[in-house]
């Protein structure tokens, strides 16, 4: 058994899941710093030349271009329109009719040497043999009867070179060939392959490749300390303020006690302050009912209900009161409510008049400063025996 070969396979599929599952720690400013580049600039080739598309951090379409691989001045003119796709992975994207996939199933033995196995009988599976094409092979699992589950990604040499030939006239060199079925049909193997020849593929220096692993190696390690270490603190913080909330439960229920009586007490001041605002006071209606009635005038009925009140009388010029109470604050939509009639006997003119009781500002604002009173804390006691005084007043007046 190649043991070195499996650990290494594990492993860099293992990083590239953890890294990818932690990234979404790391704020969105810190990765754009991190990552060397951005974005990806995807070219599908067309009969003219390639369709460009320009794709942000988060694969939003930016820019979406046809360029024709005999004009490569317009490819110029993309890039300097868009200086972003310098930083951009150049991605070559096949097409069906470039490139096929297939989903094949092997003893777990081939595992040691599946690359080797699939290339051997690869005229097995497709149309061309190893020498004919460029493959990448990706595992997706085992079976329930312990079959291996391989995705069989391969490009004909022909159609792919001709491609990268093509890209090369445009002054590009990709970082990566994908193919857009698989993607569609296996959206999980989408960064598990390059069908990139390794004679197009880019090789850092060791000294970079060994501070990209320690740098990421560093950024896990931060991440993982900063997933543990708060809970941890969170944790040694809730047991102190549980210790503490035992303490003080016995406190809390006689606060809690005194605060529910308060608030009690409160509520059925703040009840007598309402229903004291609500309904104007009959005793300051009547005293101007009587200012405004002269002397001639007298009345023989009064009823009062939900600041309504009718009146019946007799006054030499009734027709006149009408426009005397409306020009008072305490009265409004003052009408007749039948017509005038004479009276035989007085002479007297018979009337029946309605009208709306309101109050008046002054009194509103006396009766807000009472209600200041009532919540402030220095007067909680007074606001709750002032109002008994004042409503039984009123219905006494009644």
């Amino acid at each position: 058994m190649n043991l070195d070969t499996t650990i290494d396979f594990d492993l860099k599929r293992f990083f590239r899941w953890w890294g990818g599952e932690l990234a979404f720690l790391v704020p969105k400013s810190l990765l754009q710093h991190l990552r060397e580049r951005h974005g990806s600039v995807i070219f599908t080739p067309s009969a003219q030349g390639f369709e460009v598309a320009l794709l942000d951090d988060d694969e939003r379409i930016v820019a979406r271009r046809s360029v024709d691989v005999n004009q490569p001045d317009g490819f110029k003119q993309l890039k300097g329109q868009y200086p972003a796709m310098e930083k951009a992975d150049f991605v070559l994207r096949l097409s069906a009719d470039q490139a096929l996939h297939k989903l094949l199933y092997l003893p777990a033995a081939a595992q040691e040497n599946l690359r080797q196995v699939v290339g051997f009988e690869l005229d097995r599976y497709t149309p061309f043999n190893a020498e004919q094409v460029y493959f990448s092979l990706i595992p997706l699992g085992s079976t329930e009867h312990a079959q291996l589950r391989i995705l069989l990604i391969a490009a004909p040499k022909p159609r792919l070179d001709e491609q990268l030939a093509n890209l090369t006239m445009l002054g590009v060199q990709p970082h990566k060939v994908d193919y857009a079925p698989a993607a569609a049909d296996f959206p999980q193997t989408r960064n598990a392959y390059n069908l990139l020849p390794d004679r197009f593929r880019r090789n850092g220096g060791k000294l970079g490749q060994s501070l990209q692993w320690l740098a990421g190696a560093a950024l896990m390690l931060l991440l993982l300390a900063a997933m543990v270490l708060p809970v941890w603190l969170e944790g040694q913080a809730v047991e102190s303020l549980q210790t503490r909330i035992k303490q003080l439960e016995k406190q809390n229920r006689a606060v809690d006690l005194q605060q529910s009586e308060i608030d009690a007490l409160r509520a059925e001041t703040q009840k007598l302050i309402d229903i004291k605002q609500q309904s104007p006071a009959l005793l300051a209606v009547l005293n101007e009912l009587s200012r405004l009635l002269n002397d001639e005038t007298w009345l023989t009925h009064l009823h009062f209900s939900d600041n309504r009140m009718q009146i019946q009388g007799q006054s030499p010029a009734a027709s006149a009161l009408i426009g005397t109470l409306e020009g008072s604050e305490f009265f409004s939509d003052v009408s007749f409510v039948s017509p005038l009639t004479q009276d035989k006997t007085s002479g007297r003119e018979r009337f029946q008049i309605s009208m709306t009781v309101n109050t008046p500002v002054s009194i509103l604002q006396t009766d807000s400063a009472d209600a200041a009173d009532a919540e402030s804390p220095d007067g909680g006691a007074e606001p709750i025996s002032e109002p008994e005084p004042e409503n039984t007043g009123e219905q006494g007046d009644e």
